[in-house]
């Protein structure tokens, strides 16, 4: 399908990306970039690049794919660098978790050329980083968010739905502000209660001691917070309002759920732990009902 891939970014996420294209025989060769030079040499001696670039621009030059698998807050930059290779039959696409802010960007730096670039959002992830840790099945059988806008090509938005739809992955469309309202929901909030959760037990005297004896629900319930510091302070800052707002609607059902305990309302609050423990039941099941 595709000559060369453009790789910017040879982390977690490109990294899987490039051995999964490679693997289905989606590209003949991939030229690799990141910031740090000893990860690009990595990635080329564990066969996810065939060339290391010396910059951003260079592993861009002669791409028909490209993407960028960078923090969110490097995005703008990183269009800087590239934009005079981007053409129009230039496949350009994220990994962020964030989508409104990274549309602005190309907005403002691609400009004519904006309809090459398909925002996109694999639903998947580890809480580990690095090209060590690159897995060809990262992306198969989990959902991506694609985010075009009004001057989206639908040749380049094809593309990459074919693209995705090859790795095995369901492919969703949705627009940028939906996805990011959606996400702080679902998403950012979480990571921001597990950051918070781990945070408050471990600012009391015996904090560490009671992490000491937690069981499988605190290991499941705080998985998350072992997730990248940087990563994840980009996407909380670039997110702010949608997840302050997602914030605000927790608190106020954490202080629903206090009040009942604070008052001895045994029967409320059995019936308020009954609806999240039949909604989160009904989840799990169309879930499991959905592609893998």
């Amino acid at each position: 399908m595709f000559e060369q891939l453009g790789l910017i970014g040879c982390g977690l996420m490109g990294s899987s990306f490039a051995l999964a294209l490679k693997r289905a025989g989606l590209v003949r060769r991939v030229v690799g970039y990141s910031k740090s030079p000893s990860t690009t040499e990595r990635a080329r001696q564990m066969g996810v690049i065939d060339v290391e670039a010396p910059s951003a621009l260079l592993a861009v030059s002669g791409a028909d794919i490209v993407l960028l698998a960078i923090p969110v807050s490097a995005t703008e930059a990183t269009f800087k660098a590239i934009r005079h290779f981007v053409g129009p039959t230039t496949l350009v696409m994220d990994v962020g978790s964030t989508k409104q802010d990274v549309v602005d960007a190309a907005r403002r730096v691609l400009r004519d050329q904006v309809g090459s670039f398909i925002p996109c959002h694999p639903i998947t992830g580890k809480e580990v980083s690095g090209v060590e840790h690159a897995d060809v099945n990262l992306y198969a059988g989990k959902q991506v968010i694609l985010t075009p806008i009004e001057r989206t090509l639908s040749s380049q938005l094809q593309k990459a739905t074919d693209m995705w739809t090859a790795l095995g992955c369901k492919v969703l469309r949705m627009s940028p502000q939906a996805h990011d309202a959606a996400y702080a929901a679902v998403s950012h909030l979480p990571h921001l209660i597990a950051f918070a959760m781990i945070n408050g037990i471990t600012s009391q005297a015996q904090g560490h001691d009671y992490m000491a004896l937690a069981g499988p629900g605190f290991r499941d319930f705080t998985r998350i917070a072992a997730s990248d510091p940087k990563v994840w302070r980009d996407i909380l800052m670039a997110n702010r309002e949608e997840l302050l707002a997602q914030s605000r609607i927790f608190q106020r059902s954490l202080q629903s759920l206090e009040q009942l305990i604070s008052s001895g309302n045994r029967e409320a609050l059995e019936l308020q732990i009954g609806q999240a423990r039949k909604t989160r039941a009904n989840w799990r099941i169309s879930s499991h009902q959905a592609p893998k």
